[in-house]
């Protein structure tokens, strides 16, 4: 055993530093970070199916996703902050079945050092209150510190060198105070506060003993709660590895090189009978008080978060488990559940805030991103699902969600083929933008705010000009930073994603862009957002087959690396919209496609792609021009006098798709192909 840990608790200078581990041993058998999100998951999904008289429905869902976590593609702070997103604090109040009273051995070992004077403080990720209850059953005083204020108290405390009761500081809050509560991945994005970091200072000087914490927060954010750079200044530490892993994760790695040689040991051992160890070492008694309750901690928690999800309205359950899912590549699932719920199932919650919520996200998911928009049933009308999701958004208009969804009506005008609709509404968003006034309606929240933009961006695009591109460069530094006063690296990514698409239209280098947003996509890549990866791709998909790419290839004289570039990235983009239900921009990924196949001179490829992107256009009719000016492209490869009609025919359905301005940029390219007195002119109606 360490001979500095054992000196420095003789002379009362131990700091400890409880981590989820501490509460995991028996009988206290509380779960870890991702367990503990794999239980919410399965009690939210085992309510709704239950509700609805659906065995089993979402078995196969759940496996999925828990193989997804375990191999950390969709980590616990993002399902936490989703289901935050919809349930509120309800979300923090469920995690106060957390505040069980079986605490363990691990528990008891850090009181009994504490009740020697050998503890100067206990640091605790953890929201139970196992150690708080463990000192009182050994007589300690102490004083838990959970917000702020509590944190300026210890500061002041800690800098007087007073002596009084322990303080015990609980980084993430406490379930006795469910606001207090630090979990979803905005709040960790957004880092603690000031006082926090105060009230660590002046612990730093002393000799800290870390049980049951994995370090995983180091992975994210190497600035944690300072962590790291307070070890260089420290006596030394002694870090407990679990005995089923120990080989310790990378954060516990670098923690502990930040001690420098001789000052910080790692050693293997179950934490309780360390605790044992280093008592009987230091001849501190050891005292032990067990629970009287004959169940686990474990079972208490399961019981306490069965009874919370019963009081969850089944919109606001099965929203919950449809946004988890799509946010995991899932969307598919999460359509189905919510249309199965907004159609068939909860007449009785209809006028709900949690039945519009879920209205919300079935038109937007539904609608918005296309997955069911003009889907026919077997009589070839419009299924059922396809007119519901598309009414979702417009019954919501006269609600307190009326902005969030005439945001994402601008994206549903664009696949009805209303390119005006689209165009003025998106000049709504861009004129509220600027002059910060609203006509109707205003945004409640920064996040209401950037979907709204990137609704009217991606119409922008498709209607693409001069005027539209200066209006998506001239709000994006303001969207990036709304975005990211959020704290939500998803719509960050998203914002930064179609600013790079905006930009493929240009000349202007993306490569070197792209690589200075690689933070903002690291985090999404760790979440797995096909939103913001999709559009990514197709950023530089679409790059490699326009401008910027074609005077790449006439720079290097290379056409067919940059062509099989594109086909990388667009492949990448269409299997990520595939995975979000995005289906219209697959089909405006496989329209460029077949133009890196036509770079390729694989007509026959290119040809086939044309041919299959058609059949997609009766869906979408509104990327008609674009698939005619790609398919006139092609032609003109081969020599063949049909490119001149496809040209012209692209003209002709950009005005038919109210796409004015885009009308008027294949006017420029192409317009010498019509008589002058037959010239179909438009004047664009200004988006802004």
């Amino acid at each position: 055993m360490n001979a500095e840990l054992i000196k420095e608790i003789r002379e009362s200078h131990l700091v400890i530093f409880a981590g989820a581990g501490v509460s995991m041993n028996a009988p206290s058998c509380l779960p870890g970070w991702k367990a503990l999100n794999e239980t919410i998951l399965h009690t939210l999904r085992k309510r709704l199916e239950v509700a609805i008289g659906r065995d089993n429905w979402l078995e196969d869902v759940e496996t999925h996703l828990n193989e997804q976590r375990q191999i950390d593609q969709f980590p616990p702070d993002y399902q936490a902050q989703i289901i935050e997103e919809i349930c509120r604090d309800r979300y923090f109040r469920g995690l106060q079945s957390l505040d069980v009273d079986v605490h363990n051995t691990t528990h008891d070992g850090i009181a009994s050092l504490a009740a020697a004077g050998a503890v100067r403080a206990i640091i605790t990720t953890n929201f139970d209150r196992l150690i708080e209850l463990s000192l009182e059953a050994h007589g300690v005083a102490y004083a838990a510190a959970i917000d702020d204020a509590g944190y300026r108290r210890v500061a002041e405390h800690l800098g007087q060198n007073a002596v009084g009761p322990i303080p015990v500081i609980k980084i993430h809050g406490c379930v006795s105070s469910p606001l207090s509560m630090i979990d979803t991945l905005k709040q960790r994005k957004k880092g603690r506060s000031r006082a926090i970091h105060e009230c660590l200072q002046p612990l730093f000087s002393s000799y800290w003993l870390y049980l049951g914490f994995s370090a995983g927060d180091l992975e994210t954010d190497r600035t944690y709660l300072g962590l790291i750079e307070g070890a260089t200044l420290g006596p030394g530490a002694t870090y407990i590895a679990y005995r089923n892993k120990p080989k310790p994760e990378s954060g516990a790695d670098w923690l502990m090189a930040a001690y420098g040689e001789g000052r910080g040991d790692v050693e293997l051992a179950d934490t309780g009978e360390f605790l044992q160890r280093v008592c009987a070492n230091t001849e501190v008694a050891w005292q032990t008080f067990p629970s009287p309750r004959q169940i686990s901690g474990e079972r208490m928690f399961v019981d306490q978060l069965g009874k919370w999800a019963s009081t969850l309205s089944l919109a606001a359950t099965g929203l919950c488990l449809a946004a988890v899912l799509e946010a995991a590549g899932q969307s598919e699932p999460a359509a189905r559940i919510m249309d199965r719920l907004v159609r068939n199932e909860i007449f009785e919650e209809r006028g709900t805030a949690d039945f519009q919520a879920l209205q919300l996200n079935y038109g937007r998911l539904g609608a918005a991103f296309g997955r069911f928009f003009a889907v026919l049933d077997m009589n070839g009308e419009n299924a059922n699902a396809a007119v519901e999701c598309e009414q979702s958004l417009m019954r919501l208009r006269d609600t307190p969600y009326a902005f969030a969804a005439n945001g994402w009506l601008t994206s549903l005008f664009l696949w009805m083929n209303r390119g005006e609709w689209a165009t003025a509404s998106a000049g709504w968003v861009i004129i509220g933008l600027q002059k910060g006034q609203w006509n109707n309606c205003v945004p409640r929240t920064n996040e209401e705010t950037v979907d709204a933009w990137l609704a009217a961006t991606q119409v922008l695009i498709v209607n693409w000009n001069r005027e539209p591109a200066e209006v998506v460069f001239g709000t994006f530094e303001m969207l990036l930073a709304r975005a990211r006063a959020t704290g939500d690296v998803v719509r960050t990514a998203r914002v930064v994603s179609l600013y790079l698409l905006a930009v493929a239209h240009t000349e202007r280098s993306i490569i070197p862009l792209a690589a200075q947003y690689d933070g903002e996509f690291d985090e999404v890549r760790r979440v797995g957002d096909g939103f913001a990866m999709g559009f990514r791709a197709l950023a530089l998909g679409r790059w490699y087959v326009g401008p910027g790419g074609l005077a790449l290839a006439l720079q290097t004289g290379d056409h067919v690396t940059q062509a099989k570039k594109a086909l990388w990235y667009l492949d990448e983009a269409m299997r990520r919209f595939a995975q979000q239900g995005m289906d219209p921009w697959i089909l405006f990924a496989a329209i460029q496609r077949a133009k890196a196949w036509g770079d390729l001179q694989q007509l026959d490829a290119a040809t086939e792609e044309m041919r299959r992107s058609a059949e997609d256009l009766a869906r979408f009719p509104v990327f008609a021009s674009h698939q005619l000016e790609a398919y006139g492209q092609i032609q003109q490869m081969t020599g063949d006098a049909g490119a001149s009609e496809s040209f012209r025919r692209a003209v002709t359905e950009a005005k038919l798709s109210g796409l004015a301005y885009r009308h008027t940029l294949l006017l420029r390219h192409y317009g010498n192909l019509f008589e002058p007195e037959s010239s179909p002119g438009t004047e664009p109606a200004s988006c802004c």
